[in-house]
């Protein structure tokens, strides 16, 4: 299980397969994740030799929204029957550009949006004007790819076959 609640930038959400498209990904593409929560377990045996049927796995994480076509996405996404990629980047750091230029680890996650609130935080100092909106998201995953410090360790779970 991943459980992530900090004050501090410790990951990004970008709208895309990271794998597909690596290059030119702008910071203001990328979310802020205030909180990320998902359970990957598979059945095993005695000797440790997985078996029976993948459980489902629903994945459910919280993102600071900075503009209008940013919860838009996620919207559509909700009306569509299609799986949609995300790619979780830990560490994130970028260059004078404002363009990505690396991170720690990440994991390219390909699913069906099933649910989406809205959450709104207000500063009581500022008239009740709304400060920031937040979206919690909910995921039916079909696909994990682990993406670690090159490209060769990449790791992926498949779940829910397309």
């Amino acid at each position: 299980m991943a459980n992530l609640l900090s004050n501090e930038l410790k990951a990004v959400v970008i709208l895309e397969d990271l794998i597909e498209t690596p290059d030119n990904i702008l910071k203001e593409n990328c979310l802020t994740v205030q909180k990320l929560n998902y359970d990957c377990v598979r059945k095993r045996n005695q000797k440790g030799i997985v078996y029976g049927a993948t459980n489902p796995v629903l994945m459910t994480f919280t993102v600071r929204v900075n503009r209008n076509q940013q919860a838009t996405k996620f919207f559509k996404a909700v009306l569509s029957n299609l799986t949609v990629d995300f790619s979780f980047l830990f560490n994130a750091t970028y260059d004078n550009n404002l363009r990505l230029k690396d991170y720690d680890e990440g994991m390219v996650v390909n699913g069906y949006v099933v649910g989406v609130e809205e959450v709104y935080k207000t500063d009581p100092n500022a008239n009740g004007q709304t400060d920031q909106m937040l979206l919690n998201v909910t995921l039916l995953v079909c696909s994990v790819t682990y993406l670690g410090s090159n490209s060769d360790s990449n790791l992926k779970g498949i779940f829910i076959y397309n």
